[in-house]
């Protein structure tokens, strides 16, 4: 199980390394960090990233051997994930991309934690004090994978 998150991470960071390097030029240009590249190209980097988190999501799910507050974490962070990368797909900005970003590392976090043996939720639960409906902290997480859009 750990071979294939670490497979799948190297597989990521070479997509994102080799597209990030996909212009044409002599060797003396410099490769330009992701967040440099114009924002629809941004937006769809990270639409691939999700496809790649998701199939890692997939695989854990399939495996069978989770707890019931496991599997329900992995598919709210999936659907919440694919929520923001096909809304920032749409309509790109900065603020977007940086969602999308901590989105698709919340559903990593849940399948790493899922691999390591861990039992517990990887989502937390749904802040109980009044800034619950707050727009940053409606958009810092999916509360259930009842609420998340489908």
């Amino acid at each position: 199980m750990i071979g294939r998150q670490r497979l799948a991470a190297s597989l990521l960071m070479t997509a994102f390394v080799g597209l990030t390097g996909c212009r044409g030029g002599g060797p003396a240009e410099s490769i330009q960090p992701v967040s440099r590249l114009p924002l629809p190209l941004q937006a769809y980097l990270s639409l691939d990233t999700y496809f790649i988190a998701q199939g890692m999501v997939k695989g854990r799910l399939s495996d069978g051997r989770l707890m019931h507050d496991q599997a329900r974490d992995l598919v709210a962070a999936t659907l919440y994930a694919r929520q923001l990368a096909a809304r920032n797909m749409m309509h790109p900005t900065v603020d977007g991309q940086k969602r999308v970003q901590l989105a698709i590392e919340m559903v990593l976090d849940c399948v790493q934690q899922a691999n390591s043996g861990s039992t517990a939720a990887c989502l937390a639960p749904p802040p109980v004090s009044g800034a619950a409906g707050s727009p940053a902290a409606d958009a810092s997480r999916p509360a259930t994978a009842e609420s998340a859009p489908r």
